[in-house]
């Protein structure tokens, strides 16, 4: 029983044991896809959903953000490379407006805005007092407020496991510092050196990570140590929290040495003595995640994408509607990224054998 209570303007939803909830089996309607369509991708960033029956999608590896109508035919590209009004050096996210949607470049620290037809409408270019090294937008208001976080870090230890930290930060607008609302868990690695004294790092086996993502004026925070998600609004206001429970199985011998044995086919057949050593005693978590990510969307409903067993082919997801309630679920590839989702629709990234890129939009519902 899912249990959804008000508290000084905060909704708090109480789900139990995820896997253990009683929900439909939504229906997913395939529209259409890249690969169908014959767009080849490179290094797809993020995807927004657009008023206009389609969406936004960032192939930052063409500093390029394509626009696609609702039957699949590319409508406009926004962007490409360069430093001038409307391009971009390094697209990192996109954030849905009113009239569009912003892009955000990481490396010029630059907001743009366009309309939903790829329009360039505005850029605004955070101050020295306000631009940090790999910021992350996650959400922005019409008043010019916005929440963001701090992408990966860059800090070595000399070995053992670790997660990183990142600030949430609170910004008035881009001419000031941001407040910082609290410090959060994020990326978790395995650090080793090697001879000359260098040191590298790596995902571990089973590890843990910051889950983020936004709509609009709203963002999603949460650790998926545990089933503890939060929703803030672009001013900095908690409007939203969601607690369970889920995951957790011990993790298995068999899945130890399937990571071990991908890590040394990373490096080839030539992979060095002390990386093979280090790839053999790199410490791991004895149990996996509660969970495995989860996407914000409309009026703050959010998908929570469960735990999978290894070698399992699907992933269930969970549709928490704006109510609190279970809406019902979703099974959807294993390896699938949802990038995107609103009341009717959905976007997914998957990868081929290849590290081949294919996108696709699917609508659903419920069944019959």
């Amino acid at each position: 029983m899912v249990l959804v209570s008000d508290s000084a303007g905060i909704t708090n939803i109480a789900l139990g044991r995820v896997e253990e909830l009683s929900v439909p089996l939504l229906d997913a309607n395939f529209v259409f896809s890249t690969r169908d369509l014959g767009i080849e991708l490179f290094w797809v960033g993020d995807a927004v959903l657009l008023g206009n029956d389609g969406f936004a999608l960032a192939n930052t590896g063409s500093s390029e953000v394509f626009l696609f109508a609702g039957d699949g035919s590319i409508a406009a590209r926004a962007g490409g490379q360069g430093e001038g009004p409307g391009e971009f050096s390094d697209i990192t996210t996109l954030l849905a407006t009113e009239e569009g949607f912003l892009a955000y470049d990481a490396r010029l620290t630059r907001l743009t805005e366009f309309s939903a037809s790829g329009e360039f409408l505005t850029s605004s270019l955070l101050s020295a007092q306000s631009a940090i090294v790999d910021l992350r937008p996650l959400a922005r208001d019409a008043a010019g407020n916005l929440v963001a976080i701090l992408g990966e870090q860059r800090f070595f230890l000399p070995e053992g496991m670790k997660r990183d930290t990142t600030p949430l930060l609170s910004f008035t607008d881009l001419e000031t510092e941001p407040d910082t609302i609290g410090m959060l868990p994020a990326k978790e690695w395995v650090y080793g050196g090697f001879p000359g004294g260098g040191m590298t790092r790596t995902e571990p086996a089973v590890g843990r990570d910051i889950v983020a993502g936004g709509f609009r004026d709203r963002a999603l925070i949460g650790d998926n140590d545990i089933l503890s998600l939060s929703v803030y609004a672009a001013d900095g206001r908690l409007t939203r929290l969601i607690r369970g429970s889920g995951g957790g199985r011990p993790v298995t011998t068999e899945e130890i040495e399937a990571w071990r044995a991908e890590r040394l086919a990373r490096r080839g057949p030539d992979a060095p003595d002390w990386y093979v050593e280090f790839a053999a005693n790199a410490p791991y978590r004895e149990t996996h995640p509660a969970f495995h990510s989860a996407v914000l969307g409309p009026d703050e409903m959010v998908w929570i994408g469960l735990a999978a067993r290894s070698g399992e082919d699907t992933r269930r997801w969970l549709v928490i509607g704006p109510d609190g309630q279970p809406r019902g679920r979703l099974d959807l590839p294993a390896e699938a990224s949802v990038l995107a989702i609103d009341a009717e629709r959905f976007v997914v990234l998957q990868r081929n054998a290849l590290d081949e890129e294919e996108v696709r939009l699917y609508r659903y519902g419920a069944g019959p």
